[in-house]
């Protein structure tokens, strides 16, 4: 029984996304510019109900550019568009 207490403590405690309007999300990534689709997939995973996503976003964006996955030029466009996709999953 223990066990089963602990496991479930663990469960609930597991950040989980806020998901508010997951299946339009999902059409609004699909619509992204590849490297636009790349920052939001870096991105998802650390969205918690508690995230500030801007924060999120710059944070990964410059990480993938700094790794030559998102080149400078486009970085800001295309994290304001993987942005987008973010406020259609608050919403």
């Amino acid at each position: 029984m223990m066990k089963f207490v602990l496991i479930a403590a663990i469960v609930l405690a597991l950040p989980l996304p806020a998901l508010a309007d997951a299946a339009a999300a999902a059409r609004c990534r699909d619509g992204l510019a590849p490297e636009a689709r790349l920052i939001y997939d870096s991105v998802y995973p650390l969205v918690t109900p508690t995230t500030v996503i801007r924060d999120v976003i710059k944070k990964q964006t410059r990480s993938l550019v700094f790794a030559g996955k998102v080149h400078r030029s486009s970085a800001r466009d295309s994290a304001k568009a993987a942005g987008e996709c973010f406020r259609v999953l608050r919403q």
